[in-house]
């Protein structure tokens, strides 16, 4: 018996932080978009209290606890009646260091997984508590899809999509940044920083509807200067990007992938030939309406 669930990616449209918390956390405000680039993982139990960690990635990823899927299933054994042991087999194929949350959506897929693999039925609220003690945007990955996001990044407002059959074009430089260096850097330059303007002058194009009304969404991210310095090769990126006219587009969380929606599928396949062309790894995403999706059965390998 096993459990495959699937990890979905995730930009982040926008991030604006604001002000530094007692517990040295910032307050934030983003909005979440869940996309189909995603990581999978199959989660089985074994006879002995142990946990069982297999990696298939094309990139060098910690092991043991310093890994989060690996504390995210302590924390669910942790409730379990029994003494029963897992073994969980990760694949990645979402890029590390690249701002789309891979790491964290591995940590609420294997809280899912494993709340179905042990028949725990710990609840909604539950889940997303364990969730938080693992990181700040976990708790999205639980929910998915279109979220504006507050507080960490925890406190969460659903919102219909707005985007349609429209394909998201993402770009990464070759480099990797983690959050904790982006937001180092950020606070050293804060004294003296003058924020990026919004790529769309405040306001996307592409609006959303809440419960209040009519949005746009806010493309400035705040840490995208920070992100510059420590990856000077993003600002030709950016160039390149700010040419080809996109109607959305903007780095995500800490980057230092881009990116980009154009309305024209034509356009859409004319900047992804373009920028492969001139060497950045580039893929396209659709987006999803969840964080993680349960797949019967184990997917090929």
């Amino acid at each position: 018996m096993s459990k495959t669930v699937r990890a979905f990616a995730k930009i982040n449209l926008g991030l604006r932080v604001l002000q530094k918390r007692p517990d040295g956390y910032h307050e934030i405000e983003t909005f979440f978009q869940s996309i189909d680039v995603h990581d999978t993982l199959t989660v089985e139990p074994l006879e002995e209290p142990e946990i069982q960690l297999e990696i298939v990635s094309p990139w060098a990823l910690p092991q043991g606890r310093e890994n989060l899927v690996y504390r995210a299933a302590e924390r669910v054994l942790s409730l379990s009646p029994t003494r029963a042991g897992v073994r969980v087999r990760l694949e990645k194929r979402i890029p590390i260091g690249a701002g789309l949350g891979g790491g964290s959506s591995d940590a609420a897929a294997t809280l899912v997984g494993l709340n179905e693999l042990l028949q725990l039925r710990l609840s909604d609220a539950q889940l997303r508590r364990l969730a938080l003690e693992l990181g700040s945007d976990v708790p999205y990955f639980l929910v998915g899809g279109l979220c504006r996001g507050r507080g960490r990044g925890e406190i969460l407002e659903k919102l219909p999509s707005p985007w349609g059959e429209h394909i998201f074009l993402l770009v990464k430089p070759d480099c990797s940044l983690s959050t904790e260096a982006v937001y180092r850097e950020y606070a050293r330059l804060m004294p003296t920083l003058t924020p990026i303007p919004s790529p769309l002058g405040g306001r996307g194009e592409i609006g959303v509807r809440g419960k209040g009304g009519g949005a746009g969404i806010d493309c400035t991210n705040d840490l995208e200067e920070a992100a510059l310095r420590l990856c000077p090769q993003l600002r030709e990126l950016r160039h390149i990007i700010k040419g080809l006219k996109p109607d959305l587009w903007g780095m995500s969380g800490s980057g230092p992938t881009y990116y980009a929606i154009w309305r024209s599928p034509a356009q859409t396949e004319l900047a992804i030939h373009g920028l492969a062309q001139q060497g950045y790894t580039v893929f396209s995403a659709r987006p999803t309406t969840k964080g993680y999706e349960l797949v019967e059965g184990a997917e090929s390998r």
